[in-house]
């Protein structure tokens, strides 16, 4: 029996284009994108930085980071990383996915990603990318630079898009099928847009 090497039996399945109509992914990739959106998002706010100790620690709890303790000095390395994470959404937009790819490698290097298979607190079996000794701000963004990394390697790195509302910056993940979200919430941008466009025709029309 011949052993092929890795890899070299690849191209015909690579040819094949997968179904991309809508998301696969699994609950821990789900929170990954997720925690990664709400990270950026404290940045794009324009009611000011959100992002101090007391919410690095409050993240590091709503996530289960679970591990060294936040301190001080994760505030600022942090807010670093967040400003990463955003501009790889900002490449992912606008479908720059080798400049995505880079910055995502980049970050996943430095911040000493490490993924390791972990089950704690009547949780299964999943992956920690990280050691829970390294600081609180790097065990955040190795995760959700991970969680971007399985987005893009599935080619679906376009789900990650800006709110089309002109008085909102924040950034979110589309999950539906056809990827035709346009707002980070239609209840509340998508409506006032709408009501903003119903009035405007109204006046028109006189």
């Amino acid at each position: 029996m011949t052993v092929l090497e890795y890899g070299t039996d690849m191209p015909s399945t690579l040819r094949e284009r997968p179904d991309r109509s809508q998301s696969a992914f699994d609950a821990d990739q789900l929170e990954a994108l997720t925690a990664c959106v709400e990270l950026i998002n404290t940045g794009r706010s324009g009611a000011g930085e959100e992002l101090g100790l007391p919410g690095v620690q409050s993240f590091g709890r709503r996530y289960a980071f679970h591990g060294r303790a936040a301190a001080a000095p994760d505030v600022p390395r942090l807010r670093a990383h967040r400003g990463r994470l955003d501009a790889i959404a900002a490449a992912c937009e606008a479908g720059s996915q080798a400049a995505a790819i880079e910055m995502v490698n980049a970050l996943l290097a430095e911040t000493g990603a490490i993924p390791q298979i972990v089950a704690h607190d009547g949780r299964g079996p999943h992956i920690h990318v990280s050691r829970p000794a390294a600081p609180m701000a790097d065990r955040i963004a190795a995760h959700l630079a991970m969680g971007l990394a399985v987005l893009m390697v599935a080619g679906q790195g376009d789900r990650l898009r800006s709110c089309a509302s002109p008085t909102c910056r924040d950034v979110f993940i589309d999950l539906s099928r056809n990827r035709s979200r346009r707002y980070c919430d239609s209840r509340t941008c998508g409506n006032r847009l709408h009501v903003a466009a119903y009035r405007a025709r109204r006046a028109a029309a006189g």
